[in-house]
């Protein structure tokens, strides 16, 4: 597992989405490499002080975008 935190701006979207764009720009950018695991949803929902229901969508949401499995 990777320390990966991604970087949220306030785009004005739904946190969730703002996630899973973030994943797709760390794979694109080089920051996140195929293997990386990500951090665990409670524990990235915690450093972002938001709620793991939103950490659980976003992820799911990476997933049907086909970028984690």
């Amino acid at each position: 597992m990777i320390d990966w935190t991604p970087k949220l701006g306030d785009s004005g979207k739904p946190r969730y989405l703002s996630i899973a764009e973030a994943i797709a720009a760390d794979i694109r950018d080089g920051r996140l490499a195929p293997g990386d695991r990500l951090p665990p949803q409670r524990k990235l929902a915690s450093r972002l002080g938001i709620d793991f229901t939103t950490v659980s969508r976003a992820y799911a949401e990476a997933q049907a975008r086909g970028l984690i499995d």
